[in-house]
């Protein structure tokens, strides 16, 4: 009887111990299905990688305007079409830290390196980097003593929620005749 006894003991064990395997296969079952399925999400947002500089950043304007000389650099290993765009972005405080409030709003143009308009999407090739400007210039009336801050950013329509960008900031002195 004692040996029955044993038996059926050995046999639960294994059945429990056989149980407690199955739901650890199971748990490690479903933390390999979710690796999965984020690898791709993770993957993809690495894939889009971009730095952009500036040569200075603060800067005033006369009256021919102001170029910023700037490099966008693909960090990444394959090659994507970037845009440009840029806005007033007045917000924040100002190099001085006089706050934005009073900032003005000025125009700007991507250039390429050369000067010339650039239209449409520019295309970068693996680790490649661009050389270009943005020019900004003083619409009349603007008033002069005050700031602006203009973003520059650059996007990718191969990553939908990506962008990087660069704040330029432009005092506008009294403008010489």
């Amino acid at each position: 009887m004692n040996n029955l006894v044993r038996n059926n003991q050995k046999k639960s064990e294994n059945l429990v111990s056989l149980l407690v395997t199955k739901k650890s296969l199971g748990k490690s079952f479903m933390a390999l299905l979710f690796l999965i399925i984020l690898y791709p999400l993770s993957s993809s947002a690495q894939e889009c990688s971009l730095t952009l500089t500036a040569k200075n950043n603060i800067e005033s304007v006369n009256r021919e305007g102001r170029v910023y000389f700037m490099v966008l650099k693909n960090n990444t290993a394959e090659g994507i079409d970037v845009n440009f765009s840029t806005s007033n972005y007045n917000i924040g405080n100002n190099p001085d830290e006089s706050n934005s409030i009073n900032n003005v709003n000025l125009n700007a143009a991507i250039l390429d390196k050369n000067g010339l308009v650039s239209k449409g999407s520019v295309h970068l090739n693996a680790n490649e980097t661009l050389e270009f400007q943005v020019k900004i210039t003083v619409p009349a009336a603007t008033p002069v003593h005050h700031w602006n801050n203009t973003l520059v950013i650059a996007s990718t329509d191969k990553c939908k929620n990506y962008s990087t960008s660069l704040k330029l900031f432009t005092f506008i002195p009294v403008l010489e005749q």
